[in-house]
């Protein structure tokens, strides 16, 4: 097969593919199958590494074949002999004296194939979701040729809702190796095209899978996942694979934020919304995301100091690099509709806004936040004693959080009547003499 080069491939360098992979932890597994599904999204493993400088090796060049289009033989011409200097290459033995198989052609192949594929759906996946207002329907698309597995083929052409249940399984690649992609379509493309919505949330069949591990000849039992269609066949992603990468990674949350407008009951709903916020795990996820980030800025304006090329390429802000910083509260979502605006409900930092905040400018004067500062940004955000304005000459929201004589301004953008993501463009210090003296002389309204 001949090599890929991805940046052509994919028309341009994969932005989101790489924001991406650059978003995962780092996670030490035995096997492939100890890192799964939803975690699996947030950690990049590879089997058998123990040490972290083997992983700290395979992930920099698999960075670097996101970022730069690198072929499957560049990749492993890079890579290999850093994983032969490392000892991490050809055949050994486990505990067990088993013959176990480390570094190879055939697996830097499968590890470069593997993620940057998961990585280029799951950046596919939040580019589908932010569509999702007028391209609602998905189509699953699976290659037509004698590669493709015959189970796969048989969702091909079936058209869901993009929030259907369904997709947290079959959203792809659905296995090793999987070329299956997914289309957006609009209402007038489903009815002019002649096709079928179908509803998923019947089809998805729960079930326990059963692993025997290479290592210890253990029985590992893990949860998966068939989808049964209406003429009784079936199709099951691979052991590991029932999920949506893209979804696990960033659009639940955009994909729950936009099922919340669909809650009647109000108190269930504002209840929904103070326990999405107050979520530990998404929390500790937001603090990961922030520290990688300034870390990064921070790299590249060190770099920009020494006049360091390099540097400057290798640390420059990624413009899809974002993340959802809060949940937004039913009693501002209203007043924003009084005012025209349909609101996506998720509050989303992006790293070029973060890069701005933190600029050396906004150091220099003292504007820009301290990184814990930074962190804390939903817990300021729903701060009950945080003020709320509205700065109509602007379209923009304000989140004041006083602290002495200065305060912390969050501002969220409304660029239009109807936005998919709303964007906190900015995050600095100010002086609460200058928020009071805008409230009095009829700059902003109060709304909190």
């Amino acid at each position: 097969m001949s090599d890929v080069n991805l940046a052509v491939a994919f028309d341009k360098p994969p932005a989101d593919a790489v924001a991406y992979f650059k978003s995962k932890g780092y996670a030490i597994s035995d096997e492939w199958h100890d890192v799964l599904t939803h975690a699996q999204a947030k950690a990049f493993t590879v089997a058998r590494v123990q040490n972290m400088e083997v992983l700290e090796a395979i992930r920099k060049y698999t960075d670097k074949a996101l970022t730069e289009g690198l072929t499957k033989k560049q990749f492993a011409e890079l890579l290999t002999p850093e994983l032969q200097r490392l000892g991490w290459w050809g055949k050994t033995k486990n505990a067990q004296g088993d013959e176990i198989q480390l570094g190879s052609p055939y697996r830097l192949n499968t590890i470069y194939r593997t993620n940057l594929q998961t990585a280029y759906m799951s950046g596919r996946y939040r580019r589908l979701m932010a569509r999702s207002k007028t391209h609602p329907y998905w189509q699953y698309v699976a290659i037509d040729d004698d590669q493709t597995r015959p189970e796969h083929s048989l969702l091909n052409g079936k058209v869901f809702r993009f929030d259907d249940p369904i997709w947290s399984i079959i959203f792809p690649p659905n296995g090793w190796g999987c070329r299956c992609r997914v289309r957006a379509l609009t209402e007038a493309q489903v009815k002019s095209r002649g096709l079928s919505i179908e509803r998923g949330d019947d089809w998805v069949k729960p079930f326990d899978a059963e692993i025997v591990s290479k290592e210890t000849g253990d029985i590992k039992t893990l949860p998966h996942a068939r989808i049964q269609l209406p003429d009784g066949s079936v199709m099951t992603p691979d052991v590991g694979w029932a999920y949506s990468p893209g979804q696990s990674a960033f659009g639940t949350d955009v994909s729950v934020a936009q099922k919340l407008g669909k809650v009647e009951d109000v108190e269930l709903r504002a209840q929904t919304i103070q326990a999405l916020n107050n979520s530990e795990e998404r929390a500790r996820a937001f603090e990961l995301w922030t520290k990688d980030s300034i870390d990064r800025i921070e790299r590249f304006q060190a770099a920009k100091k020494a006049k360091d090329t390099d540097g400057l390429k290798a640390n420059g802000p990624r413009p899809q690099h974002k993340t959802v910083v809060s949940f937004l509260n039913d009693d501002i979502n209203e007043k924003l509709k009084d005012k025209g605006i349909d609101a996506a409900r998720t509050l989303v930092l992006s790293e070029r806004a973060l890069a701005h905040a933190h600029s050396e400018k906004h150091q220099d004067n003292g504007t820009a936040l301290a990184l814990a500062e930074y962190v804390n940004l939903s817990t300021f955000i729903n701060d009950p004693n945080t003020q709320v304005l509205w700065e109509t000459s602007r379209n923009e929201v304000l989140f004041v959080r006083a602290q002495g004589e200065e305060a912390i301004k969050v501002v969220v953008r409304y660029q239009g009547k109807g936005v998919e993501l709303d964007t906190l463009i900015n995050a600095l210090k100010v002086k609460m003499k200058t928020v009071e003296s805008g409230i009095t002389g009829g700059l902003y309204e109060v709304w909190r």
